[in-house]
């Protein structure tokens, strides 16, 4: 799993390919760097037209035909992350499928036991959806809070259950 860290900016929308779903067309964009954005939306005129998307498509698939999917050899473009929310979302991107975490729970993860409240923050502002899996963290009692995909909990509760059937 690559993480590659750069200063904050824009990036570059070099590639954008559309995936196909059950709860509708996920749109990844690429940069030079790795995978930028993976999210529920479908800009006009998105195909897949290069390597990288059409593999992701392919885990993307595979993801929601068994509820699981290796996403760990996809490069993600870290542009823009503080150095917290990247331990964070490398450290989210371990929990295994089926399983879920606490927002404490992960905090501790990634060194900071007392910062639930920033992975908290860390997971709303989480623009690669899936591949860091951001749906398994959950509150202190387990209970599902806040999830800012389209549909939001139900979405949330709808991945959850695809990874346990």
């Amino acid at each position: 799993m690559t993480l590659t860290t750069t200063p904050a900016s824009t990036a570059p929308a070099n590639v954008r390919s559309l995936h196909q779903t059950p709860l509708g067309p996920m749109v990844s964009i690429w940069s030079d760097q790795g995978l930028y954005s993976l999210q529920w939306e479908a800009p006009v005129g998105t195909k897949h037209n290069d390597m990288r998307s059409r593999m992701l498509d392919d885990f993307i698939s595979e993801y929601f035909q068994t509820g699981s999917a290796d996403f760990s050899s996809v490069e993600l473009d870290s542009r823009g992350w503080t150095p917290f929310h990247h331990e964070v979302y490398l450290r989210c991107r371990e929990i295994v499928p089926g399983t879920t975490v606490t927002y404490k729970e992960l905090a501790r993860r990634a060194g900071n036991p007392d910062a639930s409240r920033a992975v908290g923050a860390a997971m709303s502002r989480n623009r690669i959806l899936l591949v860091i899996p951001c749906h398994r963290v959950v509150s202190a009692g387990g209970g599902l809070r806040g999830f800012s995909a389209p549909g939001g909990l139900q979405t949330k509760q709808f991945l959850l259950d695809l990874e346990t059937a």
